[in-house]
């Protein structure tokens, strides 16, 4: 008897649908103009770190300083200094370092800013979202405050995390009808894939998907098994299930979730009067969608995403090491959530055709949190700028026409950084432990 009811509701899942190529036919003049006032009010915002770019965090190291001089094939494609493959960023590195050094840093930055600005894009053009109020706000809510730092549009590095964003939203893309796209889609997303230690949320995502949805299924698995090799492949190994058994992890991943995610980081202590809004908006929301099933559905995906990288997080030993929960771990909770208050509010909406202009309330609304949100987290969208940057690779750049490996001679060129993440490069004849070094610090 189960058998049969099981086998009834695999025959007759819901296929998941969304009309994507009308959508965007008629949607195209919104799409744009909502991107080109996104993408001004981001440079508005951080002018200065967009107009000088630099080599921030791990870019140093990871990227500049290692793939530097060129002389790196394609394992460097596999170099892993955390544990895990980045090969996406790894490939930008090795080709960046065939140019003119001048603009290796300008190149990283254009490669961060343009893979951020599809990524915030990418469900916007989904079709998850038809109300034409909030499809023009969805970059800016998105983009301004679900990427919720400066780093991912400057640095390659936390492009790891840009990148599996960018697999999930494109997940929720419907299927292609060529044969030829599928492939080439699948090629694309096992590479984002590969591209960082998040995309391991894959497999109980495309499990969940293909369970309440037809149209994809082969897809998702072999996205599954894409997963799975990657996983394998981590050297590190972090996992910590009993930490779920744990009273005090439990305590922290419990206020992380309702503070730093459900209310943004807008509170530091939970209240009953928190426990209440927050019950009775749950409580509403699936009251007002209990008869809408593909809401229901595409929802319980969205908190997927929202808590599975908090479970990550809290079921491994980098919980140990952090000791705290930076905005890098809120990313995919916190873009996925304000998400689904889109969605929720798009679904709304979509009850009634008088509703439709009570967009606009909406949409002033997620304005208002946008920038509150930037005003109180000033950190979050501004850096220091690394004044010495020009200084330092016109330095560099001269002293590669002197060709000191003729001289047998090393220059050793660095300017001021945190002291794993200085810019670091050698000039000459660096694999000859005989050759005469020299340090140059460039300030």
């Amino acid at each position: 008897m189960r058998k049969s009811i099981l086998k009834r509701y695999w025959s007759s899942r819901e296929r998941y649908d969304l009309q994507q190529s009308s959508f965007l036919n008629d949607n195209k003049t919104v799409l744009f103009y909502s991107l080109i006032v996104f993408v001004v009010v981001l440079l508005a915002r951080s002018w200065a770190n967009f107009t000088h770019p630099g080599l921030y965090v791990e870019d140093t190291s990871h990227y500049f300083n290692y793939f530097y001089g060129d002389f790196r094939g394609l394992e460097g494609l596999l170099n892993s200094p955390n544990g895990y493959y980045n090969i996406f960023t790894n490939g930008v590195g090795l080709l960046v370092a065939k140019l003119d050094v001048r603009i290796q840093p300008t190149i990283y930055l254009f490669v961060s800013v343009s893979m951020t600005v599809v990524t915030v894009m990418a469900l916007s053009c989904s079709g998850l979202i038809r109300n034409k109020y909030l499809l023009f706000i969805c970059p800016l809510l998105l983009g301004l405050s679900g990427a919720n730092h400066l780093y991912y549009y400057i640095t390659l590095t936390y492009l790891i995390y840009v990148l599996v964003i960018l697999l999930f939203c494109l997940l929720f893309w419907e299927a292609g009808n060529s044969i030829w796209k599928s492939i080439l889609l699948f090629l694309f997303l096992s590479l984002l894939v590969w591209s960082g230690p998040y995309s391991v949320l894959v497999i109980p995502f495309a499990l969940l998907f293909v369970f309440l949805f037809r149209g994809k299924t082969t897809m998702l698995i072999g996205l599954v098994i894409v997963a799975f090799c990657y996983l394998l492949s981590v050297t590190e190994k972090t996992i910590m299930l009993m930490n779920i058994f744990d009273p005090m992890i439990l305590e922290v991943w419990s206020e992380t979730l309702l503070l730093k995610v459900f209310l943004m980081e807008s509170r530091e202590h939970i209240t009953p009067k928190i426990l209440v809004i927050l019950g009775s908006f749950f409580v509403l929301t699936i009251s007002i969608f209990r008869k809408d099933y593909f809401y229901l559905k595409v929802a319980l995906l969205l908190f997927a995403l929202i808590n599975g990288p908090l479970a990550l997080l809290f079921l491994s030993k980098k919980y140990l090491l952090y000791q705290r929960v930076a905005p890098c771990h809120l990313f995919l909770p916190q873009f996925f959530w304000l998400f689904f208050l889109l969605f929720t509010a798009d679904r709304f909406l979509s009850k009634s055709r008088s509703l439709k202009h009570l967009g606009l309330v909406f949409s002033f609304c997620f304005v208002a949190f946008v920038v509150y949100d930037n005003k109180q987290n000033l950190d979050q969208w501004t850096a220091p700028v690394m004044t010495t940057m020009e200084r330092y690779l016109d330095t560099v750049h001269e002293h590669e026409q002197y060709h000191w490996e003729n001289e047998n001679k090393v220059k050793v060129i660095t300017t001021p950084g945190k002291r794993t993440l200085r810019p670091t490069v050698w000039v000459g004849k660096h694999s000859d432990e005989s050759a005469e070094i020299e340090s140059i610090h460039v300030e």
